[in-house]
């Protein structure tokens, strides 16, 4: 119960050079961040990890609300495209890490189809 308090869940979805950031918990919100500067490279979904990683920041910033006791977040992760046989031991890292540097104190990342907003719940509290 205290731990709803101070925590909010995201829900991430990933394409190429987009990021879309849904606020699952609470009031819904989301926030698309596409950058000018592409994060993808031909082989990678996140190849340029510091690029990335900003700008997942920044989306998650304008989603969750300005309060005096700053929430960790706890993230969903799912990456849409270029998964084909699965996700390697490095890109599972590469998605961890680009979330974790963003303060979220829980990851997990989902691979399947798109979810609602419920499902999302669902998966970050049975993890």
């Amino acid at each position: 119960m205290i731990k709803k308090l101070f925590t909010e869940k995201l829900y991430v979805k990933i394409s190429r050079n987009r990021f879309e950031i849904i606020k699952v918990s609470g009031d819904l919100a989301v926030e698309v961040v596409s950058p000018p500067e592409p994060f993808s490279t031909s082989r990678l979904l996140i190849g340029e990890f510091r690029l990335a990683e900003r700008h997942l920041s920044n989306g998650i910033k304008k989603v969750l609300p300005k309060q005096f006791l700053k929430k960790s977040p706890e993230i969903l992760m799912h990456p849409l495209e270029m998964i084909e046989g699965g996700l390697s031991e490095v890109e599972e890292k590469i998605l961890r890490e680009i979330a974790l540097g963003t303060g979220a104190h829980k990851v997990e990342i989902w691979l399947g189809e798109e979810l609602t907003p419920q499902e999302a719940v669902k998966k970050l509290e049975n993890a």
